[in-house]
């Protein structure tokens, strides 16, 4: 297939985004070459059945809660200090944020469809790795559902212990009552439209900022650069924690990717809203912490807990009121950040089954309101199971298995640019592929790392997932085999047989190269 469509027309007219037909006619147009030697428009230019209605806010908007919206930073200065703390917060955007930002920026456009990290995995290291990224991508987007709906709850319990009212509220009456309910709105509003998704990101970026700006002002007159510099024991500092934390806040970018089939001119949008989100959610962990530390009831580092910027910073410096306003939009993140991550789960989903990598029922999109209604269905159940875990193992679950899918994604971005030197690119990483392997490389070697710090029981669990993931690759394989042979599977819905013939050329005979 690789070689007909290269040989077809001039390499500007060749589009990386050909698929391979679905049909017998479609086939035989595509071998036929169309009409004066071009691909026919049917190939050229395939339905999409998404509807581009996110714009430059709203996708920045989304991206900045998909990264972490502000939230869940403290606990890097309990595990390393206020020293290290901040120089890992101005680095980690420069080592691991900015290139994950570029490649995603180059892909998104290059490829622009839903997809994400699996149509990237596919079109450059084969079914089999796209197979696996989808698997641990969709693993990390339910596990991070299920733990964005627990740190609402969290989050939830510190704004009741603030009323002057206590009530009879206890930590599990609001777990069991909010976990799955948060859960239950943020897959309606995905169920609703793309668009509510989008409006709804934009005032809670709003919600999620505003607080963190007037939280560094109010600290203003505490400002003491002394605290700064004050230098943990590096025998003390907690290193793989530490490391878990900053990735699981400073990633997150090349989730974006899977709705870039919904984006509006994503060759424009793309590049800008990656590099104003990169300084946005910087700037977002930055000042607050920064400032935040010089306050007087910060100076205990053992303190720095979850949510402490907005249940033990705010309060001290801003009142009883501040700190109210500050809980309750830090929910507000925490359940934007949720119903985000929910969006680009289920376009994830929603391609493998367009792939014939899970059940087709996953691909059904709705009519009315163009939304992915079963594959949010699959996510919505998977993160009502998972709330069950304990928080700090769902996290590092999350950490693992979204290590591995960037792994795979640096793969890919560095195959794809072995294989299609010539493809056109709306924007390119300006950098030749030696340098861009060199720009990863600390990417790659942090989430190897943090991929190995695994607990008996999750290394447990996830070999039993993955072992089912190769087991259900084999499994559809093996079906593919079966239909290009024509065996049982060889007849359409219209009942005729379309089983191929001796002397007939089929494209599954076709050397598709070393992808």
């Amino acid at each position: 297939y690789q070689r007909r469509v290269r040989g077809i027309g001039t390499p500007m007219e060749w589009n990386p985004l050909h698929a391979l037909p679905e049909t017998r006619e479609a086939e035989q147009e595509l071998l036929a070459g169309g009409e004066g030697g071009k691909l026919p428009a049917s190939v050229l230019h395939p339905p999409q059945p998404q509807t581009r209605v996110l714009g430059f806010f709203g996708l920045c908007s989304m991206m900045f809660l998909e990264v972490g919206g502000g939230l869940g930073i403290e606990e890097a200065v309990k595990f390393a200090g206020s020293f290290y703390s901040l120089v890992a917060i101005v680095m980690t955007p420069l080592l691991v944020s900015v290139p994950m930002a570029l490649i995603t920026a180059e892909l998104a456009t290059l490829f622009p469809d839903n997809g994400g990290q699996v149509l990237w995995a596919d079109r450059g290291l084969g079914k089999f790795w796209s197979f696996m990224a989808g698997c641990m991508t969709v693993l990390a987007s339910v596990v991070d559902v299920a733990t964005l709906a627990m740190m609402t709850c969290d989050i939830g319990v510190t704004f009741l212990n603030m009323l002057p009212i206590r009530g009879s509220y206890t930590e599990e009456t609001i777990h069991s009552l909010v976990g799955f309910g948060v859960i239950l709105v943020g897959a309606g509003i995905n169920f609703r439209s793309t668009t509510w998704v989008a409006n709804l990101s934009v005032g809670i970026a709003a919600l999620a900022i505003v607080p963190l700006v007037l939280l560094a002002l109010l600290c203003g007159p505490f400002l003491n650069s002394a605290v700064w510099l004050r230098v943990r024991d590096p025998a003390k500092v907690d290193k793989g924690r530490f490391l878990s934390i900053l990735l699981w806040n400073f990633s997150g970018y090349e989730m974006s990717g899977s709705c870039a089939g919904e984006v509006e001119s994503p060759s424009e949008i793309f590049p800008w809203a990656l590099a104003v989100c990169v300084l946005l959610s910087t700037l977002s962990y930055l000042l607050p912490i920064a400032m935040g530390l010089c306050a007087p009831v910060a100076q205990n580092e053992q303190e720095w807990q979850d949510g402490f910027l907005f249940s033990g910073i705010a309060p001290s410096v801003g009142g009883v009121g501040f700190g109210l306003v500050s809980s309750g939009c830090a929910a507000a993140s925490a359940f934007g950040m949720l119903t985000t991550t929910i969006t680009v789960g289920s376009r994830e989903i929603q391609f493998m089954a367009q792939n014939n990598q899970l059940p087709k029922v996953l691909k059904y999109t709705d009519p009315q309101f163009k939304t992915p209604t079963n594959a949010i269905l699959a996510v919505l159940i998977g993160a009502a199971v998972n709330v069950f875990m304990p928080f700090d193992e769902l996290v590092a679950m999350a950490n693992v298995a979204g290590a591995l899918s960037y792994l795979v994604q640096f793969a890919s971005f560095i195959r794809l640019r072995q294989l299609m030197p010539d493809a056109p690119r709306p924007f390119a990483v300006p950098l030749g592929t030696r340098s861009c392997c060199a720009m990863l490389l600390p990417a790659a070697v942090a989430f190897t790392v943090s991929a190995t710090v695994l607990t008996t029981r999750m290394l447990a669990m996830l070999g039993m997932y993955i072992s089912c993931t190769v087991l259900c690759y084999v499994r559809c394989v093996a079906k593919e085999a079966r239909a290009n042979t024509g065996l049982p599977d060889a007849l359409d819905g219209d009942g005729e047989d379309h089983t191929i013939t001796d002397g007939e050329e089929s494209l599954s005979s076709i050397d598709v190269g070393p992808a």
